[in-house]
């Protein structure tokens, strides 16, 4: 179920939620390199949840209510068009790994370019949420 409900969040709390995402992204690229251990899946995870805090920050600063959801696409629409992050709505293939995925073993094989690729979609938009929010 999806929460129709928006909701507005003080401007500065963008800097503080952005700072989480940057987090998540470093936690993202920890795990990427001791691969070896642990649920490749929760790379993408934490990928996922930079990615989308990152731009959770963006709709913040910017002063536009959201609902509180874990879709990038829903997410990345709010947001005025010159606004978009790098990848754009490609980002929402990354929308899997906050839900199902979180929750199967394995079953679909995780290939090592997949999850580098996913790592550097997540540098590209915590630099840019970086850049705009101005830390």
């Amino acid at each position: 179920m999806v929460n129709d409900k928006s909701i507005l969040f003080p401007k500065e709390y963008s800097v503080e939620l952005l700072q989480i995402a940057i987090g998540d992204l470093k936690s993202a690229e920890v795990l990427f390199k001791s691969m070896e251990s642990g649920r490749l899946e929760n790379i993408l995870y934490m990928a996922q949840q930079s990615v989308e805090k990152s731009i959770k920050a963006m709709l913040i600063h910017f002063q536009i209510k959201f609902p509180l959801v874990h879709d990038i696409g829903i997410l990345i629409a709010l947001l005025p068009v010159d606004q978009y992050p790098p990848g754009g709505f490609e980002l929402t293939s990354l929308n899997p790994y906050a839900s199902v995925r979180r929750y199967e073993e394995g079953r679909i094989p995780l290939e090592t370019d997949e999850i580098h690729a996913a790592l550097r979609a997540a540098q590209l938009v915590v630099a840019w949420a970086s850049q705009k929010i101005n830390i």
